[in-house]
């Protein structure tokens, strides 16, 4: 009586652990939905990198709107064509020759809130928008000449369907609400040369 009771026992500890464990949300499960995906991107908006500059070494930054019907606002905080980019951590810079990563001095930025209109930008179907991004900054290796391979990636902070005229002071102020915010952007991989 004694041994059958302690097999039901440990079958039943068994399987509500196995529930329990099933059930559970682990932290790879967060960890997955949290990062960027294909899936997760605007659709219709992509980031390219191409150098126009090698000394100081320069890439112009294009967001090109694909989409054939739909308006993009974006709003520039933390991503390419925020003039802070480059102290942000956006771009990934790898040294072509080592493999390792260029370690980038990333600072804190206040921001005066609300966002203003000049930090938004529209780009309307089948247009772009490009900045140029010089990569001067103290945190720059010396070493010249070099090859780096740059990319840029991350989240938008506010993106609105809709033109730039038609956001709202309100949907400004709540720019984490926006219907496309926290979507991931990714940069194709341009090869950077320094003179």
């Amino acid at each position: 009586m004694n041994g059958r009771t302690a097999v039901i026992a440990a079958a039943a500890v068994t399987i509500l652990g196995g529930l329990y464990f099933f059930s559970t949300p682990s932290s790879s499960s967060f960890s997955m939905s949290t990062s960027p995906s294909a899936s997760s991107e605007v659709p219709g908006l992509e980031f390219k990198l191409s150098q126009i500059s090698r000394s100081p070494p320069s890439l112009l930054v294009t967001l090109k709107n694909n989409n054939p019907e739909t308006p993009f606002t974006i709003l520039k905080w933390g991503t390419p064509l925020d003039p802070q980019a480059s102290n942000l951590g956006v771009f990934k810079l790898v040294d072509a020759e080592s493999g390792k990563e260029v370690p980038t001095d990333i600072i804190k930025i206040a921001r005066k809130m609300p966002p203003s209109r000049e930090d938004m930008v529209t780009v309307a179907p089948g247009t772009e928008e490009a900045t140029e991004v010089v990569f001067d900054k103290p945190w720059m290796p010396n070493k010249k000449p070099a090859k780096y391979k740059v990319k840029a990636e991350g989240e938008f902070m506010g993106v609105w369907d809709k033109y730039g005229g038609d956001v709202q002071e309100s949907d400004m102020e709540a720019y984490t609400d926006s219907p496309l915010s926290g979507r991931a952007f990714k940069s194709n991989e341009q090869v950077m040369l320094v003179d």
